[in-house]
């Protein structure tokens, strides 16, 4: 850090009185120049920071890295540095902490719904043990919730000097469970939280997701993806085939699950998928399947085999070990194809983990987020699709203060603010005002309307 001396003269300002000026001088003395942002926050310890260009009109764009330790609880142990993405607008707007549960890309750069509502800052964490965010040596014991909360609380104790708004946190899907998990070990870090279709399960095998995907739909719409869902395995062979050219095509190996499991986890699960990302509309197109072809088309698009091969199997393993220690689990039905298995009751968490990791299932974590939240849990504004099988284990608000959950009609897993009713929506946004001081402005309907597509991951 650069180092600055003092300079100045004692001048004399009245009868026998010295005062210690910058000068001795009859011009007026003009105000220290602002340090730029950049600055700042590469002068936070641990940080490293590089501005790249901006691809969002009014913000500047950095990634950074911020050393934090593998242990939280261990003082001079073994760090990690974990990955940041900030957009800047102004030190004074409001912050949104973006929990992103996953990776995050450097190269999709965007605005969310409440940076963007808000005119607000935003920044996105990468997840502990999600690379490159990963302690080496890795000891997966440490890869909790309250690990990951004091890693955003850390982040929180940083930036706040320079960000001096009020603050947000909000995430989708896990982003939003990490969320509600860091207000819950650090409930005065912000000022109000957004979860997006957060789902929150109880054990490793939640029967909720089972019943709930089951009543989705038309009868005819059921009838057309069972139907669809036994024609894969009928054609296991030709489905099997298909894999292994696309695997050729794409340099994809399935060393870690094997190509037959994934065949059969990706079955086990489209139904679950096709309600999580399509609506009814696609039902007419999935009952004309007369060749080969036309099954693998479909089943590729909506729950590809390919995203159980080695890569995405390694890419995700963090997610299923939390799955499998705290987070649990969707229960998918196999009745419609139990005939036609060859790995009956495949599709556990602890199927997509190496070798040599023993997770051990913690119902209490779950449980103690429930009785928080109930109890002590405040300004938690939760959005759900009226379709996304998630929607089946949807927080409860309990006794929670200044809360809301909302369910947006005829949606799944990309509902936002802007779909809900106009009520619910009006009632969203004047929470947010309260939490910030700040009233939210919608972009324009042409702007929302562009913004939606079949499949939205973060």
């Amino acid at each position: 850090m650069m180092s600055r001396t003092m300079r100045g003269a004692f001048c004399l300002v009245a009868p026998l009185t010295l005062v210690f000026l910058p000068a001795c001088s009859d011009e007026p003395t003009s105000p220290p120049p602002e340090v730029d942002v950049f600055d700042r926050l590469q002068a936070i310890p641990g940080m490293v920071v590089t501005e790249e260009n901006s691809g969002v009109e009014g913000y500047r764009y950095f990634v950074m890295e911020y050393e934090q330790p593998a242990d939280h609880g261990a003082a001079g142990g073994p760090v990690f540095r974990q990955r940041l993405l900030l957009h800047h607008r102004d030190e004074a707007a409001p912050f949104v902490l973006g929990t992103s549960g996953y990776n995050v890309n450097p190269t999709r750069q965007r605005i969310r719904e409440p940076a963007s509502f808000l005119g607000a800052n935003q920044l996105f964490v990468e997840q502990r043990f999600f690379t490159p965010s990963r302690p080496e040596p890795a000891d997966w014991s440490l890869l909790t919730i309250e690990q990951a909360a004091a890693d955003h609380h850390r982040i929180v104790e940083a930036l706040k000097p320079i960000y001096t708004g009020k603050w947000i946190s909000s995430g989708a899907s896990k982003g939003g469970m990490t969320s509600v998990y860091h207000r819950r070990f650090f409930p005065d870090d912000v000022d109000g939280t957004v979860a997006y279709v957060a789902p929150h399960s109880f054990g490793t095998a939640d029967s909720r997701y089972i019943d709930f995907v089951g009543a989705l739909g038309s009868p005819t719409c059921k009838d057309t993806l069972r139907y669809f869902q036994r024609e894969v395995l009928a054609r296991r062979e030709a489905m099997l085939a298909r894999i292994d050219e696309q695997a050729a095509m794409n340099g994809l190996s399935y060393e870690l699950l094997g190509r037959e499991k994934a065949l059969e986890v990706a079955t086990l699960q489209l139904i679950f998928t096709f309600w999580q990302y399509y609506d009814e509309s696609v039902c007419p197109e999935m009952g004309l399947v007369p060749t080969d072809d036309d099954v693998w088309t479909f089943l590729d698009e909506i729950a590809s085999p390919s995203l159980w091969s080695d890569e995405e199997f390694l890419t995700y393993e963090p997610y299923y070990w939390q799955a499998a220690t705290e987070l649990g689990y969707p229960a998918v039905e196999e009745s419609n194809v139990a005939d036609l298995l060859q790995f009956p009751g495949i599709d556990v968490p602890e199927t997509y983990i190496t070798p040599g990791k023993t997770p051990v299932f913690d119902a209490s974590a779950m449980q103690d987020i429930s009785t928080w939240i109930s109890a002590e849990g405040e300004r938690l504004l939760f959005v759900y699709g009226e379709n996304d099988p998630y929607t089946a284990a949807a927080f409860e608000l309990g006794n929670a203060k200044d809360s809301y959950r909302f369910l947006a009609p005829a949606q799944n897993h990309s509902a936002t603010i802007v779909d809900l009713t106009e009520g619910d929506r009006a009632q969203a946004l004047d929470a947010l005002e309260a939490w910030t001081g700040v009233t939210p402005v919608l972009p324009p309907e042409t702007a929302i309307r562009a913004r939606r597509t079949r499949r939205d991951p973060d």
